[in-house]
């Protein structure tokens, strides 16, 4: 992902930067946070353990699609509206931080950012892997290289990101809904190669048989994704298209949401040891 802007220096790739709206970054960041423990993943994580088996996550994953499509063009979508109007102008919707910092090109800063990460990964021990995982930096590159093909990729068809989960679940929701005339997109096609892909990385361990891993039961899972796509709708992305995309493009909106979704995701785990 730190090669983003060099690919949009070079004309390779057009990105959208992630919108910025302050206060449904906040609590939309926040809330996503927090539903992550509750869903057993992030948007992306859910879906991948459906591949494994998981029935729990597969709930999950409905679910995020569900609240998704409510809160961006369903019956929550004033809810939605009301809550990322306030304190949002248009220089900050698509702001980033070079911009803000009066900086004419944003090179400088992303490059210092980019040495200063792979000298504190590179340093980090890495642990032998086993037969049936790979080492976090062999994962590191294989991620990275997919994440290059996929905006290269997603070019041609003109999608505005290369790797997005949300839309995916939305369009999902979409085309259940309109069958046949609705037009199939790339978004989807994402969404569905998730659990594909999980499926096979399981299928290396042994055979996969349905399971439930939620240690709240059914309904957690379901509420937990509710929430995971309706905030995610409110925080305009999630730690895919903010974390993964926006970050590396320095997007203020997606600083914000990930510093929140971190402190979210704290917040539940603390509450959880609390209890």
């Amino acid at each position: 992902m730190l090669l983003l802007p060099a690919l949009t220096a070079f004309g390779l790739i057009r990105p959208a930067i992630p919108a910025f709206y302050p206060l449904g970054a906040v609590i939309g960041g926040y809330l996503f946070g927090m539903s992550m423990s509750w869903a057993g993943g992030c948007a992306a994580g859910v879906w991948y353990k459906a591949g494994e088996g998981d029935f729990s996550a597969l709930l999950a994953g409905l679910g995020m699609a569900v609240g998704a499509a409510a809160m961006e063009e369903g019956p929550l979508l004033p809810l939605r509206e009301a809550l990322q109007g306030p304190l949002t102008t248009e220089a900050l919707r698509g702001a980033t931080l070079p911009h803000l910092l009066g900086l004419q090109s944003g090179w400088p800063l992303i490059s210092l950012v980019a040495v200063l990460f792979l000298i504190y990964l590179f340093r980090q021990p890495s642990a032998a892997p086993s037969w049936s995982s790979w080492g976090w930096k062999r994962t590191v590159l294989l991620m990275g290289g997919l994440g290059l093909f996929s905006w290269l990729f997603a070019r041609r068809v003109d999608a505005p990101f290369g790797m997005a989960v949300i839309p995916g679940a939305v369009d999902l929701v979409e085309y259940t809904a309109k069958g046949e005339g609705y037009r199939l997109g790339w978004f989807l096609f994402i969404l569905i190669g998730i659990p594909l892909g999980g499926y096979l990385a399981a299928r290396r361990s042994g055979p996969v048989s349905p399971e439930i891993s939620a240690d709240g039961g059914l309904w957690k899972a379901v509420a937990g994704g509710l929430l995971l796509g309706s905030t995610s709708s409110l925080a305009a992305g999630c730690t895919v298209g903010h974390s993964l995309i926006g970050v590396p493009l320095l997007s203020v909106g997606s600083l914000v949401t990930t510093v929140f979704i971190i402190l979210g995701s704290w917040t539940a785990g603390h509450l959880e040891r609390l209890s």
